[in-house]
């Protein structure tokens, strides 16, 4: 090796050998380190995705299922039911209400025809028969498909008003919706005896089958009211979210007079309470007829008078007709039933 690379032959292994170590070490920076510092290198992976429910292939298909089974959901016909009633002091008469779409509903006053109107495309319908009301009594009801509404419709509309003899403006108009069992639901229009400042009051009253007390009114929404005779609790009835409450008492109630009151509570207060008297009468010696009134909440003998006769002044042919139960023309009772005479 001496006469090749002569007396520095150690000097050339050494630089030979960092020679080679730095091309080596060149290489790898080349291979491993990018040439642009700022560039990351993304290591490749393989594209996965997750379902949360398990994919169905054929989409279209169960889409099409799908629309068919919820136009099935809206095809089933249900009873028409009253929504809206109102009768104004000209007898005009509006309803408005729900049945299946698209279908047509008859309006009845008893067996008697009234009316018809198809629904639309959502089962909403609105009916405003072409002549008023005039007075008497009238009993609705709604047909559509087959099926009958299960509440109906009382309305009495009273006897036009001698103008001469009174101003009273106000619609006498009574308008209720009635249980199936012909007891009263609620009372869209007529007196009422309320509470002054706030939303309770106690709206009419009628006897089930069994000559129970049933009793209505409105009070605030989601409110509960108790319902006392005397000092006795004999119900607690519960206001929808319109306000309506119901109760039909388990028990019927003795004949005699009673004071009934009702209590709003909210949060487990008081906050309204109503008291008025009632006379509950021996429904066993009435015999019932279309002639006979059952005394509501707010009525007077003035009231009814106007109501059929169109006059209040008549209030004493009333009056003679029951002066049995009539100790003060001026102080009758929730519950009475009264026979009404003819004005002639």
């Amino acid at each position: 090796m001496k006469l090749i690379f002569g007396e520095n032959t150690k000097q050339y292994f050494i630089g030979g050998g960092l020679i080679i170590a730095a091309i080596i070490f060149l290489l790898l920076i080349i291979k491993y380190v990018p040439l642009d510092p700022t560039k990351v290198e993304v290591e490749p992976f393989e594209e996965k995705i997750h379902y949360e429910v398990e994919p169905n292939i054929n989409n279209e298909e169960a889409n099409k299922t799908e629309q068919a089974q919820t136009e099935d959901k809206l095809l089933v016909i249900k009873e028409p039911t009253f929504d809206v009633i109102n009768v104004d002091e000209e007898g005009q008469l509006i309803i408005a209400g729900r049945a299946g779409k698209n279908q047509l509903v008859r309006i009845y006053n008893g067996d008697q025809l009234l009316g018809e109107v198809n629904t639309n495309q959502f089962g909403e319908f609105v009916f405003m028969p072409d002549e008023k009301l005039v007075p008497g009594a009238y009993d609705l009801n709604l047909v559509s498909d087959g099926l009958k509404s299960l509440d109906s419709v009382s309305i009495i509309v009273p006897e036009k008003q001698n103008l001469a003899i009174t101003t009273d403006k106000a619609n006498d108009v009574i308008v209720t919706v009635n249980n199936a069992d012909g007891t009263i639901k609620k009372v869209l229009q007529g007196a009422s005896n309320s509470s002054e400042g706030n939303n309770l009051s106690f709206d009419s009253l009628s006897y089930s089958d069994k000559g129970s007390l049933n009793l209505s009114g409105k009070a605030k929404p989601g409110s509960k009211v108790d319902i006392y005779i005397g000092k006795n609790l004999v119900g607690t009835a519960y206001a929808d979210d319109e306000g309506y409450w119901n109760i039909i008492l388990d028990q019927p109630v003795n004949p005699g007079d009673y004071i009934l009151r009702f209590n709003e509570i909210q949060n487990g207060n008081i906050t309204a309470s109503l008291e008025t008297p009632i006379r509950q009468i021996d429904l066993s010696k009435v015999e019932v007829s279309d002639s006979m009134i059952l005394v509501q909440p707010g009525n007077s003998l003035w009231r009814i008078s106007r109501r059929f006769y169109g006059e209040g002044i008549k209030y004493t042919l009333i009056f003679k007709a029951n002066q049995n139960q009539i100790d003060n023309p001026d102080l009758i009772f929730p519950g009475q039933i009264f026979e009404i005479p003819s004005s002639n």
